[in-house]
């Protein structure tokens, strides 16, 4: 038996690819990877990533299995109803089907809600059987020491930077209001046995750099240093993300760069003071303590990506040119600009449900990239945002800033393997900073 495993994705002009749209990812999704690691062996797995393939809406298959997250679940149903015509079953599940499974099931013969590796094998014996149910969801949260290899093997390498992700650890205490990790990962961090880690990227096939696609890694300190202690003989280059407190950790620090560590997205999400939005230790002076966490980072020669949002109650105008600053002050090396984004049933959505604030329900806007006119701001528009982070975007990765930057990055880092990924990672960012102009230009 067959089956497709499809992640739907938001790069479409109606049902052709956009073209104009920058489709270089740095590195894959891991959940359909874990599910076909999951599956029986008895079933044929195909994984599509919707970004770069078409799909073949005549193959031949007996199951049809979708993750999406919000700005794609109206092109994840278009897909869905076109199998279902033809009469071939399909599942859903991720972050959207679990946060509106009534929603997906309208487009869905099963909708799974929750982490899927516990329930996929049971919801395909059903399957086999004849007997699929409409609903399943794990009780709890799944035993980390039982999550298996993911068939990385499966995703088509030509479409990424490296196609080495691994996950070691799942859930986030600091409850921000906009995040939707607690509710399908929970609150209490769990772990994967690092020997389980070492022995996943032992197998894996040479890879540029590992990405460890956990949300935080600093969660369990003591963890993370076993990890990156057992990491040293490996002689690997690795990245992940962490929240901007791993700057007052010198001493992890000094363990993931001789672990192979050459960078760390963080989430800094706001330079300005965010006490009701942010569960994360907020201090009055944010700017000063972000400064010394990118000035500690790059002492141990890791580079910084920084994630930055607009929207807080608090913002105005004033908060890009602030923003804009502080990046080229501290010299962070990539720095992302989007909407604050309140997906569904996040506690940020819940309250602005409540304030009357939400204004729109169609998914496609949802956008990081491009929003639409989702919810009132309190002191601009979205179209202002969208605007601004247009503009933000084109100054950052401008050549006339770039270079001076790689320049420094390059007597920083002194890392060939390094340099080349600032190269395909800054090609990436550019010429998605282009394309949002000129969709800007041509609304």
């Amino acid at each position: 038996m067959k089956i497709l495993l499809i992640e739907a994705v938001t790069l479409r002009k109606g049902n052709r690819l956009d073209k104009e749209n920058p489709k270089v990812f740095v590195y894959p999704a891991i959940v359909l990877p874990l599910l076909a690691a999951v599956t029986p062996p008895e079933f044929d797995v195909k994984i599509i990533n919707d970004a770069f393939e078409e799909i073949n809406y005549n193959e031949e298959a007996d199951l049809v299995g979708m993750t999406f997250y919000t700005p794609s679940a109206f092109r994840a149903y278009e897909i869905a109803d076109r199998f279902r015509k033809r009469g071939v079953k399909v599942v859903m599940g991720g972050v959207h089907a679990s946060a509106l499974p009534e929603e997906a099931a309208e487009h869905a013969d099963s909708v799974v809600v929750g982490e899927g590796e516990e329930v996929w094998p049971k919801l395909l014996e059903d399957f086999k059987n004849g007997g699929l149910k409409k609903l399943y969801k794990t009780d709890g949260f799944v035993d980390m020491s039982k999550i298996p290899a993911a068939r990385l093997d499966l995703l088509n390498r030509k479409f990424y930077i490296t196609t080495g992700v691994i996950q070691a650890s799942r859930g986030c205490s600091y409850g921000c209001e906009f995040c939707s990790i607690e509710r399908i990962f929970g609150k209490k961090p769990r772990f994967r046995p690092i020997e389980e880690v070492i022995k996943e990227i032992k197998g894996m096939k040479k890879q540029r750099v590992i990405l460890f696609s956990d949300d935080n890694l600093i969660m369990n300190p003591p963890y993370l240093k076993e990890l990156c202690k057992a990491l040293i003989p490996l002689k690997i280059h690795w990245m992940g993300e962490a929240s901007w407190t791993i700057g007052k950790k010198p001493e992890i620090l000094k363990l993931m760069k001789k672990s192979g560590c050459i960078g760390l997205l963080i989430g800094f999400e706001s330079v300005r003071e965010q006490k009701h939005t942010r569960k994360v230790s907020v201090y009055k002076d944010m700017r000063k303590a972000y400064k010394e966490t990118v000035k500690n980072v790059h002492r141990h020669r890791m580079l910084v990506v920084g994630t930055f949002m607009f929207g807080f109650d608090n913002d105005d105008l004033s908060a890009f040119d602030e923003t804009l600053k502080f990046c080229f002050d501290v010299d962070i090396d990539f720095a992302e600009f989007s909407l604050m984004m309140p997906f569904p049933e996040t506690p940020l959505y819940k309250r602005l449900t409540e304030e009357g604030r939400m204004l729109s329900r169609d998914w496609s806007e949802y956008n990081y990239q491009y929003p639409g006119n989702i919810y009132k701001l309190k002191n601009m528009t979205t179209d202002e945002v969208s605007d601004n982070i247009r503009k933000m975007s084109l100054e950052y990765y401008s050549y006339r800033k770039m270079l001076p930057r790689f320049i420094r990055q390059l007597f920083r880092y002194r890392s060939i393997v390094l340099m080349l990924a600032l190269v395909a990672v800054f090609a990436a960012y550019r010429s998605k900073a282009v394309f949002l102009n000129r969709r800007w230009l041509n609304k």
